[in-house]
């Protein structure tokens, strides 16, 4: 379903998946509006505003003077001390404000970002009717409650609203604190890459598919939350053997077994976004960490 305008409001498009979203968005006729607090953005075709997510003021006058039809929720803190980190509170905040000055500014479709880590981790893939566990951490807690918030916020002001819980991500440029950004820095070093619990099995989904499927899911009437992975597993291992490989590095890696309180299997099923939402997979692994690298 499409609205009266394809102007879409954008929050975290500088992330890891959030820069890879104006090619899909323009590819599917958006009109591409983004908050940033950088200085230098690139020349993407998206109208760049200047402003800080959590002024409320600011929201507010942004809203008002855009009128979006489309809101894609994208912001949020991923790095350092994050997963208990106050910032948390801001995030959930900015995410009620966007939802309420985009209904007052006649909003019709919202799609904010979840994540895997807000489910009960089970033997089997996770499906997006499973049960939750969301105070594992501040993170999981802020992110469910917006979710909560939201979603019910959007019911009762007759806003379409979508929730799309993301597993794991790697992509270009990623921060050497996360295993991508570690293993490419490492090895491109010549130096010994270490992977500690190489035994787990994980769903790794490349970035440009992620942002991608985002863009499917926000151009499509399909609410609720969906799973926005691949449906397959990969061990830690096997992924950065990939890694390795691709590098002719292999020698430099070293994979070991440790004891770890760590899920073994976090592998989501995705049914919803393949079957409802349409989306299909662009990336495998291999030919997406040729492009990481």
């Amino acid at each position: 379903m499409t609205y009266g305008n394809k102007k879409v409001l954008v929050t975290g498009a500088t992330g890891l998946i959030g820069k890879e979203l104006a090619k899909p968005l323009t590819e599917a006729g958006f009109d591409i509006y983004a908050i940033t607090i950088d200085e230098n953005n690139p020349d993407n075709g998206i109208h760049w505003i200047k402003g800080n997510l959590f002024d409320e003021a600011f929201i507010e006058n942004t809203m008002r003077a855009i009128q979006p039809d489309y809101l894609l929720n994208m912001a949020w803190a991923t790095t350092g001390d994050y997963l208990y980190s106050d910032i948390n509170y801001k995030f959930l905040n900015a995410g009620i404000s966007l939802i309420r000055h985009f209904k007052n500014n006649g909003g019709k479709r919202a799609v904010y970002a979840g994540t895997c880590f807000e489910y009960k981790f089970k033997e089997t893939p996770l499906k997006e009717n499973d049960e939750l566990e969301t105070e594992k951490t501040v993170y999981t807690f802020t992110k469910n409650k917006l979710r909560e918030i939201a979603e019910f916020y959007c019911k009762q002001n007759d806003i379409s609203f979508g929730y799309g819980r993301i597993f794991y991500v790697y992509g270009k440029n990623e921060n050497k604190t996360r295993l991508t950004g570690m293993l490419i820095d490492k090895l491109s070093k010549n130096e010994t890459a270490i992977i500690k619990t190489g035994q787990l099995l994980k769903d790794y989904m490349y970035s440009k598919d992620i942002a991608a499927a985002f863009v499917k899911f926000l151009d499509c009437a399909v609410e609720g939350t969906v799973n926005i992975c691949t449906g397959k597993q990969i061990s830690v291992g096997d992924f950065g053997k990939t890694i390795a490989k691709k590098m002719n590095k292999t020698h430099l890696l070293e994979i070991l077994a440790e004891e770890t309180t760590q899920p073994q299997l976090i592998v989501g099923d995705n049914s919803r976004l393949k079957n409802e939402v349409g989306y299909e997979i662009k990336y495998n692994i291999e030919s997406a960490i040729s492009e990481v690298i």
